[in-house]
């Protein structure tokens, strides 16, 4: 999972969320209103997550990890 989240955080990656955003926004300009709203708007997020250098998938797991019973780092 570390290798998957590394390479979401590559330059390579954040190119191709932003493009594909756009591109999603670009095509929903073809869609029938209802529908063009809610593509534009997950083109928007996922165009958003690259400028952002965000991995929604790696916040939904170090959520679920930090309940665990594992040992913590204490700040110093």
């Amino acid at each position: 999972m570390q290798a998957y989240f590394k390479f979401m955080h590559s330059t390579a990656a954040r190119v191709a969320r932003v493009f594909g955003g756009l591109w999603l926004v670009i095509y929903a300009s073809e869609l029938e209103p209802s529908y063009a709203f809610l593509v534009a708007v997950l083109g928007t997020a996922v165009a958003v997550t690259g400028v952002a250098d965000i991995c929604p998938l790696e916040l939904l797991v170090n959520a679920t990890r930090g309940n665990s019973t594992g040992p913590h780092r204490r700040a110093a």
